[in-house]
């Protein structure tokens, strides 16, 4: 299947210029903000706005508050602050922080997801907005766009992702891959992430096209999966606790 998907993607050029004219990315990112009752965010640092659906959300819990922290739960905030600057504490971390046995390893593990993997920072943002949009998770979606934009990837890009009840791997098909063309492995890649958070499983032909296109390192796939799962827990922490995207100062 993916082998039939990235030939009809990499070399059928009018399809891929029939999606690219369908894609009005500012107004379209305008009408999906208004459609979910969202907010248009300031992009900032020279990036293009983009649309918010999260940012009213009341947390029913954001972790304890600073004056109650034990040392150990300020040891972990402040090396999160200090490895994260544009993004801080907000997220899925305050939560985590009510147990430092969960937030320390927790808040490792991120980083190397984020910043320590062969990825590029364009292929990590990529595959962090499809597991946001697959579970649902519009805070996780929300503070990722801003970094996807910095990554490198652009709005209609961003926009064609699938999200909620949208999402599967033939609505990724149809609406993202024709605008990753340009790039095999990105079609590899969003296709892999796209199958395994649908199916929870990999297809032997998935897997074996997915390894040819990220130059046959099996680590690479490692990298991919490991990023998958633990935006996932980053999910679900986000979706339990209804924590809300907050803009950078």
């Amino acid at each position: 299947m993916l082998l039939r998907v990235l030939s009809l993607v990499l070399f059928n050029p009018v399809a891929c210029q029939s999606r690219a004219l369908n894609c009005n990315a500012f107004g379209s990112f305008r009408t999906l903000a208004s459609l979910r009752g969202g907010d248009v965010a300031s992009g900032g640092d020279g990036i293009p706005e983009f649309p918010t659906s999260s940012e009213s959300f009341v947390p029913r819990y954001n972790g304890p508050p600073i004056d109650e922290m034990t040392d150990e739960q300020r040891t972990i905030r402040d090396d999160i602050i200090r490895t994260r600057p544009r993004t801080g504490i907000s997220g899925p971390f305050g939560p985590w922080l009510a147990v430092p046995d969960i937030g320390r390893p927790s808040q490792e593990l991120g980083r190397v997801c984020r910043f320590g993997t062969t990825l590029s920072a364009r292929e990590s943002e990529l595959i962090i907005l499809l597991t946001g949009a697959r579970h649902k998770a519009h805070a996780e979606f929300d503070i990722h766009q801003g970094e996807a934009l910095r990554s490198g990837l652009t709005l209609d890009i961003i926009s064609a992702i699938p999200r909620d009840e949208d999402f599967s791997v033939e609505r990724v098909q149809s609406d993202l891959l024709p605008l990753l063309a340009e790039s095999e492995r990105d079609v590899a890649i969003a296709h892999f992430t796209a199958e395994l958070l649908e199916t929870s499983t990999i297809s032997e032909e998935t897997y074996q096209a997915t390894l040819q296109a990220v130059g046959d390192k099996e680590s690479v796939l490692v990298e991919i999966t490991s990023i998958i799962g633990y935006y996932t827990y980053v999910a679900y922490t986000l979706n339990t606790f209804n924590i809300p995207f907050v803009r950078s100062k």
